[in-house]
């Protein structure tokens, strides 16, 4: 497992975001827009992030971790991951 500075880890998923899903592209998402709420990220686009955050990151993504509070947001997202290494 490698260790990231927390800025590389927003920046990965910053970039991933912003380049599978359109309406990140569209619209300004800063590490705090909600992806949900605004359409960004749908389920089957959780299903995207969940298969990036764990073969970028190397953790695991349990079924009971699947909830809006963990995908809510970019900065969710680095929040997640951190507490999962």
């Amino acid at each position: 497992m490698t260790s990231e500075a927390p800025a590389d880890v927003v920046g990965r998923i910053r970039g991933f975001v912003t380049s599978r899903f359109p309406l990140a592209r569209e619209r300004a998402v800063d590490d705090e827009t909600s992806l949900l709420d605004t359409g960004i990220v749908d389920s089957l686009g959780i299903l995207d992030l969940v298969t990036f955050l764990e073969d970028t990151f190397s953790v695991k993504v349990d079924d009971e971790e699947l909830n809006p509070e963990n995908f809510e947001s970019i900065a969710a997202l680095v929040r997640f991951v951190e507490a999962k290494r």
